[in-house]
């Protein structure tokens, strides 16, 4: 891990389970995970072709999917109003081409 030294921060992590009939989402339970966080004011492409703003990049080991939901740190796990959703997730390689960590701009 190239980054592996400067992972000092922690996130929290909640993994899309599933959307019910009505389009309520479940959601597994927070986990804490390793993270560098940047501010980073950056316009971008989202997953599904519209605009956005990011505010913050997550640096991180862990795959984020584009429809869980994390916790910046600093903020309160499970709290809906502080929860950020993955604008974009790019994973990137090591000099071998393997995934080495992954950018999610939220």
């Amino acid at each position: 891990m190239l980054l592996g030294h400067r992972l000092k921060q922690r996130f929290w992590l909640a993994r899309l389970l599933g959307v019910n009939d009505r389009g309520q989402e479940d959601f597994s339970v927070p986990t804490v995970h390793s993270c560098r966080c940047e501010g980073s004011v950056k316009r971008l492409v989202t997953t599904d072709g519209t605009d956005a703003t990011s505010e913050a990049v997550l640096y991180t080991t862990v795959e984020v999917g584009p429809g869980d939901a994390l916790w910046l740190p600093g903020a309160t796990p499970g709290d809906l109003n502080t929860r950020r959703r993955p604008l974009r997730v790019n994973p990137c390689p090591n000099i071998r081409g393997e995934t080495d960590h992954f950018e999610v701009y939220v």
